[in-house]
């Protein structure tokens, strides 16, 4: 259950939030399960945050700082996730559909039986070294135009696609 000082503050802004982040740098922050929909939180840094099942749906994230983030079964339908920093983030069983992850660095991120449509915006999106084994709703075209390399796990539904070597070089 989420910290109620926590979901006080962030309902502030992005920018009473940080500020008070740089101040409480070594403080778990607890988000698990808090009701964030339609909550502007743009370049907000939320690293190593506990957002677990969180309803961020509909929300501003864009340049979010949320690296090493449990977000798992986390709500992000909607949500403009373009440009944030979700390296190494636990991004199981969340439903991102309809959200836009363009410039969005998913780096060595944990995006097991995630939920994406056709809808999802990706475009230069980092999947360097996630996993997405199990993942629902990507389409070839969606990894294509997205930076993957050897490490990258993806569903086995698309592993027959990109299993050419010539493909996988071409996205490196």
């Amino acid at each position: 259950m989420a910290n109620a000082q926590h979901v006080e503050l962030i309902k502030k802004g992005s920018e009473a939030w940080n500020q008070w982040r740089e101040q409480n740098p070594d403080e778990p922050i607890d988000l698990s399960e808090a009701d964030l929909r339609g909550t502007a939180l743009t370049k907000v840094n939320l690293n190593q945050a506990n957002l677990k099942q969180a309803k961020l749906q509909f929300s501003n994230m864009s340049g979010a700082l949320l690296e090493g983030a449990n977000l798992e079964s986390a709500r992000l339908q909607e949500v403009n996730l373009q440009g944030a920093q979700l390296e190494n983030a636990n991004l199981k069983k969340c439903n991102l559909m309809e959200s836009n992850l363009q410039n969005t660095n998913l780096q060595n991120a944990d995006v097991q039986s995630a939920q994406f449509n056709e809808d999802v915006m990706f475009g230069k999106t980092n999947l360097k070294g996630a996993n997405l084994t199990d993942a629902s709703g990507l389409s070839v075209m969606q990894i294509q135009i997205s930076q993957v390399d050897k490490d990258t796990q993806l569903p086995e539904y698309l592993s027959d696609d990109m299993e050419d070597e010539d493909f996988l070089n071409s996205m490196i």
